[in-house]
């Protein structure tokens, strides 16, 4: 019974605000973007500067972790400043909870792209892909941290070009410490980590990326095993170099760098006009 009375007062506690409530007397709520772990999202109208924005809250049920995660956040977006990453805005504290506001990137997402919409990504497209995302990337690497959330949920096209957002999970660069019992561990700041704060973690994320990209044209045999990305995908020689570098721990890359130089050459030995 406590441990359900626990769990119903947390639900309550995190309740979502609605379309038309108001945030810290400023921010009138559009939309809800989505709920996570630690805490909530939402597209709102800025009425003072007339924009729409994204605010995102910590959980009031996760009390000072989902807090210090939020201000680790508007911490490193403060000092990352690039184009193709949502600018901090604002931060704030109303009725016990903490507020994180910055640009909102209107587009879609590579998981709607690729599910909704049903977008077919080649080698080539993917390779495309892959290196302008890494161009972002690797200015959160020269500032010194690293993503570890480089998922589809968290890529946003919109026009030509891309946009990294949420960096809920980004750490500096081997900002660790011991692991403890729980799903994902903490950092040394107690805060929950979803894998090392090193350059590899993010290289790994990608190889996964460009996974979901290339099995978007794949269909499977019907009746047939699941057989590795390996095995059920046909790609070029160089796309699965790639992949098993960034995948199997075979003559990993040094660093983001190395990882675009080789991105470049495979799209530039593709030959003019395919798309295998």
């Amino acid at each position: 019974m406590f441990a359900r009375l626990r769990a119903f007062l947390s639900a309550w506690r995190d309740y979502p605000r609605e379309e038309g409530d108001w945030i810290g007397k400023r921010y009138k709520v559009l939309s809800r973007i989505g709920t996570g772990s630690y805490g909530l999202a939402y597209r709102c109208l800025d009425t003072e500067e007339n924009r729409q924005v994204a605010l995102k809250q910590a959980k009031p049920s996760k009390r000072d972790v989902g807090k210090k995660m939020l201000m680790r956040e508007r911490d490193i977006l403060q000092q990352l400043q690039h184009p193709c990453i949502p600018a901090f805005r604002d931060f704030f504290e109303e009725q016990g909870s903490a507020w994180l506001v910055t640009d909102y990137i209107e587009g879609f997402t590579l998981e709607q792209l690729i599910f909704e919409q049903g977008v077919l990504f080649g080698e080539k497209d993917t390779l495309r892909f892959a290196l302008q995302l890494m161009e972002r990337v690797k200015h959160v690497h020269e500032r010194g941290f690293v993503h570890l959330d480089l998922r589809i949920p968290n890529v946003i096209l919109r026009g030509e070009e891309l946009y990294l957002i949420d960096f809920g999970l980004a750490r500096r660069i081997g900002h660790d410490g011991p692991v403890d019992d729980s799903e994902h561990g903490l950092d040394q700041d107690g805060l929950p980590r979803r894998m090392p704060a090193v350059i590899a973690s993010d290289l790994h994320d990608i190889g996964h990326l460009m996974l979901f990209m290339l099995y978007s044209g794949y269909t499977p045999v019907p009746g047939g095993e699941e057989r590795s990305w390996s095995d059920e995908l046909e790609l070029s020689a160089d796309m699965r170099q790639i992949l098993l570098r960034l995948l199997e721990g075979e003559n990993p890359y040094k660093d983001s760098g190395e990882f675009i130089r080789e991105l470049e050459q495979a799209l530039s030995a593709s030959a003019p006009g395919s798309d295998s």
